[in-house]
């Protein structure tokens, strides 16, 4: 019982995020395809299966974004003091494996995922065995693009 009680309260605490008038680079739409394509064919350049886009990742994801941006924050620790699990729970995606990456300042999704796989623990989420689906969000923090992907498996 306590875990819905946590999961609504969180759903409450993302859904305002994810309506508010949060700043998006221009063509963030293109950024974020360029973002999936781009870390699929890190995938594949590994042996690695195609990740799928998962529309309710992708809320947990920019909801995230937007909250870093509109709080001028930087951090896996979010809304409420949330944690990637539990905003990717609280979507309605049940995870059984789940992991974020966030970086800023890059301009291009191909330059992002270029960032994250130069690190090991980015790459290492990127490659994971595993995990099948992917969600992707960017907004404007203090100006440049803040980007949050994550990963799950069902």
């Amino acid at each position: 019982m306590k875990a819905l009680a946590v999961s609504a309260l969180l759903l409450a605490v993302l859904t305002p995020a994810i309506g508010a008038a949060c700043t998006l680079p221009s063509g963030a739409a293109a950024l974020l395809a360029e973002a999936g394509s781009a870390m699929n064919a890190q995938r594949a350049g590994a042996g690695r299966k195609a990740l799928d886009r998962d529309a309710r990742l992708d809320q947990a994801a920019q909801a995230h974004a937007c909250w870093m941006a509109d709080n001028a924050t930087f951090s896996h620790k979010g809304a409420g003091g949330s944690l990637p699990k539990q905003r990717i729970k609280a979507t309605g995606y049940v995870t059984r494996l789940s992991a974020e990456n966030i970086a800023h300042g890059q301009a291009t999704g191909s330059a992002v995922i270029a960032s994250w796989m130069a690190s090991s623990g980015h790459r290492e989420n990127i490659l994971r065995r595993g995990i099948d689906d992917y969600g992707v969000g960017v907004a404007l923090l203090q100006g440049r693009p803040a980007w949050v992907m994550v990963f799950a498996a069902d």
